[in-house]
């Protein structure tokens, strides 16, 4: 998945009206990072994610679990 269809999701998401839990946004980041090879890449790739994330919609109900989502991510790219 590219970084343009990663955040095309968490865009959906923000706008979607019902509720709408982590395992989403997981999987679309999964999928992004699952595109890149070596440690140093997916850090990178994250980092964009999270740059990408900061210009959507701040008002959304599911803007904090996106957010705590990535620092998930961060944190486990993170690990030695």
């Amino acid at each position: 998945m590219t970084r343009a269809e990663t955040l095309r999701v968490f865009e959906e998401l923000l706008a979607a009206e019902r509720p709408v839990n982590a395992g989403e946004a997981d999987a679309a980041i999964w999928a992004r990072l699952d595109a890149v090879e070596g440690l140093a890449a997916q850090r990178a790739a994250l980092a964009e994610l999270e740059r990408g994330a900061a210009g959507l919609d701040a008002g959304s109900a599911f803007m904090p679990i996106l957010l705590d989502t990535l620092a998930r991510h961060r944190a486990r790219l993170a690990e030695p």
